[in-house]
């Protein structure tokens, strides 16, 4: 008995593992990992447009993540968000979560990737989320992202596009 019971508890942990890889956004062609939430998020700390567009119009959303491709290593991105709808995108990367920080060889995933550190694109604020579509990576390349706020704390949660960016998590508004 105690085997059988051993042996479904196996079977469940199994067919659930997927379901956490996906729900943590942990896509095989993504460079870096999503970071985890700093606070609990729900619709009564979720941005409005208008306070999305407050906090980052003009400023730069910034996030530290841990590298998927080189171990040890870390991806600290920024993406200057101008009043006028572009973006700028640059991406470093150190061997901690403080740097010594280095331009990235390349921005993107392993399909769609562009040499060097830095990419240019637009963004928007749609429905409650904060958009960005970068130029060099495809018209399917847009990823929009519900913006929370615990005090002075910041989160992104992904809410569409492609899985392999990595914004999700802890965000700032510098």
């Amino acid at each position: 008995m105690i085997d059988m019971v051993r042996s479904v508890l196996a079977a469940l942990l199994v067919a659930a593992w997927p379901g956490v890889a996906v729900a943590q956004g942990n896509d095989p062609a993504a460079s870096c990992k999503n970071g985890p939430m700093p606070f609990a998020i729900s619709e009564s700390n979720r941005l409005s447009d208008a306070e999305i567009q407050q906090v980052f119009a003009g400023k730069k959303l910034g996030y530290v993540r841990e590298a998927t491709k080189t171990p040890g290593f870390y991806i600290k991105a920024a993406r200057e968000l101008r009043a006028d709808g572009s973006v700028n995108h640059v991406c470093t990367l150190g061997r901690g979560t403080s740097g010594p920080w280095h331009p990235c060889p390349k921005i993107g995933d392993e399909k769609t990737s562009i040499a060097g550190g830095r990419d240019v694109g637009v963004w928007s604020v749609q429905v409650r989320a904060l958009c960005t579509l970068s130029a060099s990576f495809g018209e399917a390349s847009q990823g929009c992202f519900a913006i929370y706020r615990q005090g002075p704390v910041l989160a992104a949660k992904q809410i569409s596009g492609p899985r392999t960016y990595c914004i999700e998590g802890a965000v700032t508004a510098q």
